[in-house]
């Protein structure tokens, strides 16, 4: 048994959403600032525990006298203000290393709503801007800004083997910088209970090359190879593009609180469906459109009359949203 729980401790210490499997740079401090108070606070709760036991079974005849007010002014006013004073210097450096700003960064605005992310590139490098929704990438070895808002309650942004998270908070624009020092696919998470889906409000961040990532960028910076296929008159009839782009121009889309709903544009391209609810297959898209993701994320945002079961519409639907790449 004890070893199943050893095991099960052990495994919670890596992954692609685990603070102490560091990816970055910030990441890699954190964890160790996090390593360093766990084995120091191990080492003295071994400390404290050992004068315990000593004190309570070791026979009253073979006890140490040890001068009182000299061992309590040492044992609790001096060691515990050393200990704390190093702790306190310690973290302030690493607090201060993390926040400072690189020379060139990548800029990327991140909205929060109930319960999906609106991610928006600004033109920048001499890419041009886009909005995507529920995914992001980033380039390995630069510096990420990731300035965070909230069009509704508060949320909070966290990629835990990136950096530490911050709150957004409506009206508000925080800022936080990470960086990818290696490739990888890292699970994202709302880090702060927003209500109903907040569990299923998440997204997967890439970190690839900086020629990968450009290739990236310029590719979401134009229309979905499918945006008028045959299935887009279904699109239109069911009323789908009253709220979701398909195309980058179909509506204007600045990274701001005012988008109603998640930009579909390549949609296909992206690892799941409904930031998080499932991953994005065909079965995945068929039962999220069958009744607008009521079934999948109870209490999400969608149109008054959510269902659609005439079979030639949902295949119709599929089929155009899976050619969005």
């Amino acid at each position: 048994m004890a070893a199943g729980v050893v095991a099960a401790l052990a495994a919670a210490c890596a992954g692609p959403q685990s603070a102490i499997d560091p990816a970055g740079p910030v990441a890699e401090s954190v964890a160790t600032l996090w390593w360093v108070l766990f084995w120091g606070g191990a080492a003295i709760l071994a400390l404290v525990m050992g004068l315990v036991f000593y004190a309570m079974f070791r026979p009253p005849e073979r006890r140490m006298r040890l001068p009182q007010v000299p061992f309590l002014i040492g044992a609790g006013l001096v060691f515990p203000t050393v200990v704390l004073t190093a702790l306190l210097v310690y973290g302030t450096g690493v607090g201060r290393a993390i926040i400072a700003e690189a020379e060139a960064p990548l800029r990327v605005q991140v909205t929060g709503h109930q319960w999906w992310w609106e991610v928006h590139y600004p033109a920048q490098d001499g890419l041009p801007a886009f909005t995507t929704a529920n995914e992001l990438r980033l380039p390995v070895g630069r510096q990420v800004v990731f300035e965070i808002r909230s069009a509704d309650v508060v949320h909070s942004f966290w990629i835990p083997n990136l950096g530490g998270k911050v709150d957004m908070i409506p009206g508000r624009t925080n800022v936080i910088r990470l960086e990818a020092s290696r490739p990888g696919r890292f699970r994202a998470q709302c880090s702060e209970f927003c209500g109903a889906q907040h569990a299923r409000m998440g997204f997967i961040a890439i970190a690839e090359e900086d020629a990968d990532f450009t290739a990236w960028w310029r590719g979401r910076a134009v229309d979905s190879a499918g945006v008028d296929a045959p299935g887009r008159a279904a699109f239109e009839r069911e009323g789908c593009a009253g709220c979701h782009a398909v195309g980058v121009t179909d509506r204007p889309l600045d990274g701001g609180p005012a988008a109603r709903a998640p930009t579909l544009s390549h949609l296909a391209d992206r690892p799941t469906i409904g930031a998080g609810a499932a991953p994005l297959f065909s079965a995945s898209l068929r039962a999220w459109l069958m009744d607008h993701g009521a079934t999948m994320k109870p209490g999400s945002l969608g149109p008054e009359d959510r269902v659609i079961d005439d079979e030639a519409t949902l295949d119709a639907l599929v089929a155009y949203l899976e050619g969005l790449r």
